[in-house]
């Protein structure tokens, strides 16, 4: 009899797709076991066969250097075959030059001093890339910048085989040796195509472009025109590297490592450290803006719909019980809590009301599908049409709280005992119109925190939980359902000091410590790092119909789309104290004086803005 063997599991979890190579689909992916996190690139059996890749697996196995996404083994399934690599979660060097992604002339010469010091270890152990191009340069994320690593040695080959003619011409054209249209691969064709990302990074396009013959042809016969704009010794760097001569080119990685440190003394450190090109975008000024006076100063701002009961024969007609009637303006002083009727037509709030005072400021406010949740450091609150106010939970230490999507469960964690853990706190919420509000306890629990300090709590969806910890130039990401069960771990090499949801599911915008201008857009599934460059310093980051939209305490807008661009930029608006959505794209920006304040309405359609909505 025969029996059927059951497929091998993977040992890996796919965590998404991340890219397209030329042997297959690249995926994120997370050990089953350990958790750690890995690149997985699938092998195309056409463009490889077992026994030629195997041969050289034994090599690329042995390229292991801090620049060089390490090659962990060959993962065999019932999906095929893949090569297990180190993971980069900062995406490739393609996307910072075809975003135009503000550089400084260190970072540039720092990318190339990565590549290499990758491609000196290479070449010592007799491998030539054979397709060093940007998006083969994967990026990690640094304090304040990236770290580059070369990936897809995949179609390397041993130096000593690099003449056969088997190879044909692997590689991409833009970036080949004039020596690689005819079958020749020797070391120094990868510093060719090192000189070519060179001149991409410092001129935002590359020497030659065309079809692969009208390249062919350029990179034969064509000198490239020198960006007149750089300091000299960085021209005469480029000039060498793209030498149509072997003999006249730079020998050997370490040789031009070397040409590229003495440049670096050679230039006074304000060339080192402006930004080598111009976005070109410039600030517009804010309009003259709508606003309404309110009798108090304002720190905190929420605006949720008003929602009316119908009357007992609409009910009769409809399921629905509500319908909107208008906004309800939520606005915090300190303790104090004001409500007023906010007419959009008419920019007016009127009916005010100082409903309730708390016992401690209010730090944040939330809405939610009931209407407002308000957080304080040592109580949740909750405020609805149906019920009023009324008080969800209070502690007798300070606590970071928050609040479930879909607002069926609570967590707070402890802030005051935090050396060596925090305690965790989830517990079920019953809401129903009618009906006092319930809560009961889903889990309490100890998470280790070695010491770091508290950065976010946050749903990550209606059933799972996120915590952010924050230490010397890393933060930890630790994931948890909402019964406490911790489901898996993740860390960055930066420190972060601020994370907002936005409206896609499983990205975040954060904001990071050490580095005032950044704003960074993290996807967790699969995880992914981009890393925006501002002129400003933000301090409210929000999510809009538009864009992301980066405020600063000095009253300038950033619009930044969904690729890293700025779309758009006002200065001079006025100087908020608290600025929240209140529709796809109408922002309330509240102004604090020392005994009123003015909320205007800031119509994003009106500023000016090169956007189409």
């Amino acid at each position: 009899m025969v029996t059927s063997r059951r497929p091998k599991q993977s040992q890996y979890r796919l965590l998404g797709l991340i890219g397209q190579g030329q042997f297959g689909r690249v995926y994120c992916a997370v050990h089953r076991r350990t958790g750690e996190l890995v690149a997985l690139k699938d092998l195309n059996r056409d463009r490889f066969s077992t026994h030629k890749f195997l041969r050289e697996l034994r090599f690329l196995l042995s390229l292991e250097h801090p620049n060089i996404a390490t090659c962990q083994a060959l993962e065999h399934s019932a999906t095929g075959r893949q090569l297990v690599l180190d993971y980069c979660e900062g995406g490739t060097l393609r996307y910072l030059i075809e975003y135009a992604v503000p550089l400084s002339l260190t970072e540039v010469l720092q990318f190339i001093r990565d590549i290499l010091q990758a491609l000196d270890h290479a070449h010592h152990q007799g491998i030539v890339h054979c397709d060093i191009k940007p998006e083969n340069v994967l990026l990690t994320v640094t304090p304040g910048g990236w770290k580059a690593r070369i990936s897809d040695f995949g179609i390397a080959r041993l130096s000593r085989e690099s003449s056969d003619s088997e190879m044909g011409h692997t590689g991409s054209p833009a970036y080949m040796a004039p020596e690689r249209f005819y079958n020749q691969h020797p070391a120094s064709s990868d510093l060719y195509a090192v000189g070519i990302i060179l001149y991409e990074l410092l001129t935002g396009i590359r020497p030659f472009s065309g079809t692969p013959a009208e390249l062919m042809g350029a990179h034969l016969n064509q000198w490239p025109q020198m960006p007149g704009s750089l300091p000299a010794p960085i021209n005469e760097i480029l000039r060498k590297s793209l030498q149509k001569l072997l003999a006249k080119r730079y020998k050997t990685a370490a040789e031009m490592l070397e040409a590229i440190e003495l440049v670096e003394k050679q230039l006074t450190s304000e060339m080192l450290v402006l930004p080598i090109r111009d976005t070109g975008e410039k600030p517009v000024c804010a309009p003259a803006l709508p606003f309404v006076t309110l009798p108090h100063p304002v720190d905190a701002l929420q605006i949720v719909d008003l929602l009316l009961k119908k009357s007992a024969a609409k009910r009769k007609q409809s399921a629905d019980t509500e319908t909107k009637g208008g906004k309800l303006l939520i606005a915090c002083q300190k303790k104090q809590i004001f409500f007023y009727h906010w007419t959009q037509q008419e920019q007016s709030a009127v009916g005010q009301t100082q409903g309730f005072e708390l016992t401690w400021p209010v730090r944040e406010l939330k809405r939610t599908a009931h209407g407002v949740c308000l957080f304080t450091d040592y109580s949740i609150h909750l405020f609805s049409m149906q019920h009023g106010l009324v008080t969800i939970a209070r502690f007798d230490h300070r606590v970071k709280a928050t609040l479930a999507p879909d607002t069926r469960w609570f967590a707070a964690c402890d802030l005051e005992s935090q050396q060596t853990e925090t305690q965790l706190m989830l517990r079920r919420l019953l809401i129903k119109p009618d009906q006092p509000i319930k809560n009961s306890t889903l889990a309490r629990i100890s998470v280790p925190t070695k010491g770091e300090k508290i950065v976010a709590l946050t749903p990550l969806d209606s059933r799972h939980l996120l915590l952010v910890l924050q230490g010397a130039n890393k933060t930890t990401f630790k994931f948890l359902t909402r019964r406490g069960t911790a489901v898996g771990t993740l860390h960055l090499s930066t420190s972060l000091r601020m994370l907002e949801p936005t409206s896609l599911a499983y990205r975040f915008l954060a904001l990071e410590e050490g580095c005032p201008t950044a704003v960074l857009v993290i996807d967790f599934k699969p995880f992914r790092v981009t890393r925006y460059r501002l002129d400003i310093q933000p301090h409210w980051l929000i999510c809009t119909e538009a864009g992301y939209i980066a405020i600063s305490l000095d009253g300038r807008l950033r619009l930044i789309s969904e690729e890293g661009q700025i779309v758009g930029q006002v200065d001079r608006l006025p100087k908020p104290s608290d600025v929240v959505l209140s529709s796809p794209t109408e922002l309330l920006w509240a102004v604090s004086e020392p005994t009123y304040s003015r909320v205007y309405t800031v119509d994003l359609k009106m500023l000016g803005l090169d956007i189409i909505f």
